[in-house]
């Protein structure tokens, strides 16, 4: 299944589940492209928390880069994360929202 994850939450314990899911269905050979909102903006930039190491974990889990809505000037992060404007959702099996 090609499967979209948005996550626009600015809980972390919400986002962490929500990538979690992503890695685990990454290894079941689902396609997962993940989608940042700008209300996660806040937990993804931040050094200290969980979500900040998971989308460093993307290669590892052969996970495409992120998508962002908003703009994205930390290096660390950039490597993982990719501006999107306009959304093919046709594309997708199943879009999850968190």
């Amino acid at each position: 299944m090609n499967i979209l994850i948005k996550i626009q939450t600015n809980s972390e314990l919400i986002s962490y589940e929500a990538i979690s899911l992503a890695f685990v269905l990454a290894s079941f050979d689902h396609k997962i492209q993940l989608m940042l909102g700008i209300n996660s903006r806040s937990l993804f930039l931040d050094k200290g928390t969980r979500i900040y190491g998971m989308i460093q974990s993307l290669d590892l889990y052969d996970l495409p880069q992120a998508w962002v809505d908003f703009d994205v000037s930390d290096v660390d992060v950039l490597q993982n994360t990719q501006k999107v404007d306009i959304l093919n959702l046709q594309n997708f099996d199943s879009i999850l929202e968190f």
